[in-house]
């Protein structure tokens, strides 16, 4: 204890206070450093916060629009099966009307002969040639006329699949505009 205050004395008092003085100021300005630091980690935090608040309201938003086209593309898919199956079922019946069409026509064929035959005329069945000759160039109609709705089932499908991809694409444009930020 004696060289304290032995070292106490040999230095003067002007010394210790601008010491103290000198430790004063450095704790304060110490104090106002972590004060700052505090203050610029809260609003880093708060800085964090809202750009993450604004990223999940985007990607909600986001998610949102994609289930809304989602089920727009549902729906469209859904209708154009409708169509589908609406069109088949008018073919069907377009196709059983054809064939009930083609089966009265051989009635009536059958029917005509058959009053040419007992009125002494000549009936179809009395031209083989002739007659074979036009039932080939009948099945030879009917082929191109199979070939050609054929074509045209194929056109109107690849038709669909372009309107369907069409839609998508642009459906998909305006998602990504509409989820971007601004």
């Amino acid at each position: 204890m004696s060289a304290i205050a032995t070292l106490l004395g040999l230095v003067p008092g002007w010394i210790w206070a601008g010491l103290m003085a000198a430790s004063v100021l450095h704790g304060c300005w110490v104090g106002h450093q972590r004060d700052g630091a505090n203050n610029a980690l809260h609003e880093l935090q708060a800085a964090v916060a809202k750009a993450d608040l604004a990223r999940t309201q985007a990607a909600l938003l986001a998610n949102g629009n994609f289930r809304k086209f989602e089920h727009q593309q549902a729906a469209a898919a859904a209708e154009l099966e409708h169509a589908n199956q609406v069109r088949k079922q008018a073919a069907g019946g377009v196709d059983r009307s054809n064939r009930d069409d083609v089966d009265g026509l051989r009635r009536d064929v059958a029917q005509l002969d058959a009053a040419a035959r007992s009125g002494g005329l000549s009936s179809a069945a009395a031209y083989p040639f002739e007659l074979a000759a036009s039932r080939r160039a009948a099945e030879n109609a009917r082929g191109l006329f199979l070939a050609c709705a054929a074509e045209y089932k194929e056109v109107a499908g690849s038709a669909q699949r372009d309107a369907i991809d069409l839609g998508t694409g642009v459906g998909f444009a305006e998602l990504v505009q509409t989820s971007a930020p601004p």
